[in-house]
Parts: C-alpha cells; structure tokens; sequence
C-alpha cells in the first residue's frame, strides 16, 4: 500500500526537477605588463591572476512552456567589481517571434554584452578596451521586448528596453553611487548566411554621480554668482552611446569590426570614438587571430569665466577651477594584439594573447600612472588564460 503513493511522489519530484538547467563558465587568467611605472586594467610589473579570472554559474527554471525564471551567480578575483547575481528575470515567450524579459538585466548595448564574461564564447582574453570600457553600466533593472523574424532568408531581432541603474562603479581607485533615472535602449540585428550586422543605441537620462566634493564645489561657484561654471561641474545630466558591428566567419576565416561612439554632459563621461578591427584563421583544434583597436576622447571643457588678480578669494575659486578641469582623465589609446586558442577539450580552451598598447602623450590612456616623468605611454600585455564552460 505505501508503495504506490512513494513512486507516484518520486515521479513528481522527478518531473519538478527536469524543470531546472544548470549550466556555468570560468576562466582563469594571468597577465603581466612589462611596466614599472604604470598599471593596466589592474596588472603591473609582475604575475597577477586576480584581475579577471572568475566563475559564474547560472539556472533557468521552466514555470510553464512559455515562462521561465533565469539568474547568474557571479564570483569575480577583483577587488574593483562585485560578486553576486549578474542578472535575475523572466522570460516569457508566447510565440516564437515574441519574446519578454522582465527584472535585473545585461546592458545589451555591445555585440559581446550578453557574453562578455564567459571568455570561451570569443577569441580574445581581454575584448578590446577602447571599446568595452566601464564608461557605460554593465547591468540595468527594467524591461524588454524582442522581436524576431526572417524574410527572403534574413534573420531580423529588434529588441527595445528600459529601465533604471542604482549600484556602485569604481571612478579612479574609488566607490561611486550612480543613480540613472531613466534608460532607453534600441538594437537592430540581422545574419544572412555568413554575414552579421548589428547597431544599437542607449539614451540615460536623469544621471546622477554621487561626488560630494565636487557638489561642494559647484554649490561655492553657484553662490559666488558663476552659474556657467557651476553647471559645466553638474553630475545631473545624460549619456548617449552609439553601437555599429559587422562581420563575417565561414569557420574557417573570420572578420568583424564594433565601432562605438558616446556623448554625455556628465562631467566624469568624455565624448568617446572608439572601434576595433579583428581578423582570424580557424585550423582546428587551434585559433590565430590579430586585433586593432583605437580610441579618441576629448571633452567639450567651458573657458574658466572667473577672473584671476582681483581678490585671493576669486583666485583659490579660479584656481580650483582649473585644477579641477586638468585632472579630467582622457583616454586615447591604440592597441594591437595577437593571439592564439587551443580548444583541446569540447567545453576547454587554452589561450595565449600580447598586446602592444601606445597611449597618447599627456593623457591617461586607460593606464594608471604610478611615475608620469617616466611613462611614455608605452607598454605591453601578456595574458595566458584558462576558459571553459559546464
């Protein structure tokens, strides 16, 4: 008699759990830069494995046929990002052209967004800098919409999202509260046989920067009656970013190119042209690939309207003023890298990657200068990574 009711509940527990995927990914990844007096995306003159490497695993749970539940447990080596959930929503998708995501999302702003920590998923070890910079957020908490159809043998997704951003980033060593009221993004792609193209842009409105020195600052130039200058040091402002990619890959060779472009009157956001050009041969189990990449940054900075000579208090408001403006960081930067993948297991890979990098004179180029009277903006980057996934 208690037979029939134990096989009937195990069956159930059975079909609960069929509802759940596991699956994850990790890297680990070692870099050196061939510089004493400068660092680069965290390395230096000596072996790190702390500055990229990570493990994340992520679950869909199936409520119904056409909802499901998704999250991503992320556990990062850096000291400059967060380890937690990436991303928690619904998904529900009532036909196959239809699909909507609602809760903690990916920024999908990028080509590489949805995919940019699982390193097994694209050639590089480091996606180009210039380009996936932390200028922009990485995640959002909103909505979106997807639709996807095929005509005359093109595929077709165009996606709209929303929603608001209220974390922490790190902005020269240091926490910083960022609250976005308002984010409204658009993206456009289609494949036809061998050939990809994407574009996309991100509007955030209502932007927010918690600095309370530099508030203060601007507050003393409001009462001191240099309203122009006050608001050139505003943190309420907008960002706009701009996205382009193409490509090509017929398994054998590959080619693609992102070219990005942001403006903001955000006075820690520059206006950025950024792109990267790469190219790749596939022979089986092993990848070559070669990548160039460059960047432009410059702000549009209002001339310091407050006079010098007149009293020592106009003066330190002056030349306050002009500290503040000089130690705006800019961040030019050409790159090239080669690299090479061994795929010696389905889900494993190996990668070795070098990356020449030359910054523009004067300017930070992404580096953190350590002895400026002895950097010239030159240096180069060795990485060895270990990337699979489960």
């Amino acid at each position: 008699m208690l037979i029939l009711p134990l096989s009937a509940s195990a069956g159930e527990n059975s079909k609960f759990s069929d509802r759940f995927e596991f699956s994850g990914f990790g890297r680990i990844i070692a870099g050196y830069l061939d510089e004493d007096a400068a660092s680069y995306e965290g390395y230096e003159n000596k072996l790190s494995v702390s500055e990229q490497s990570l493990i994340a695993v992520q679950t869909e749970f199936a409520a119904t046929e056409t909802l499901t539940i998704a999250a991503q447990l992320l556990a990062h080596s850096s000291e400059e990002r967060q380890s937690g959930f990436e991303w928690f929503y619904l998904n529900y998708e009532p036909t196959k052209n239809w699909r909507f995501k609602a809760g903690k999302l990916r920024t999908p702003f990028f080509r590489y967004s949805d995919v940019i920590d699982v390193g097994f998923a694209y050639p590089w070890i480091s996606a180009p800098q210039q380009v996936y910079s932390g200028y922009l957020f990485s995640n959002y908490e909103g909505a979106s919409a997807t639709y996807r159809f095929n005509h005359a043998g093109v595929n077709v997704d165009v996606e709209a999202y929303y929603g608001v951003y209220d974390e922490t980033v790190f902005y020269t060593g240091q926490e910083v509260d960022v609250d976005v009221d308002q984010i409204v993004g658009y993206i456009v792609q289609t494949s036809f046989d061998n050939f990809h193209a994407r574009a996309s842009v991100i509007s955030s409105d209502d932007f927010d920067v918690d600095l309370p020195e530099f508030k203060q600052f601007e507050q003393t130039l409001r009462v001191a009656g240099f309203e122009r200058n006050a608001d050139s040091l505003s943190f309420d402002g907008s960002a706009v970013g701009y996205q382009a990619s193409l490509g090509y890959d017929n398994l054998q060779y590959f080619t693609s190119a992102e070219w990005v472009r942001i403006t903001s009157d955000v006075l820690i956001i520059p206006d950025i042209d950024s792109y990267y050009v790469t190219a790749g041969y596939n022979f089986y189990p092993f990848q070559a690939h070669a990548t160039f990449s460059r960047s432009d940054a410059s702000y549009d900075i209002l001339t310091n309207e407050i006079p010098k000579g007149v009293n020592p208090q106009l003066d330190a408001l002056s030349f306050g003023y002009d500290s503040v403006i000089s130690n705006l960081q800019l961040d030019s930067l050409d790159s090239f890298t080669l690299g090479l993948r061994w795929d010696f297991r389905p889900s494993m890979a190996l990668k070795t990657e070098v990356t020449f990098l030359k910054g523009e004179d004067g300017e930070r180029a992404f580096f953190e200068i350590e002895d400026e009277a002895n950097f010239d903006r030159d240096a180069t980057l060795y990485q060895v990574a270990f990337e699979w996934v489960f």
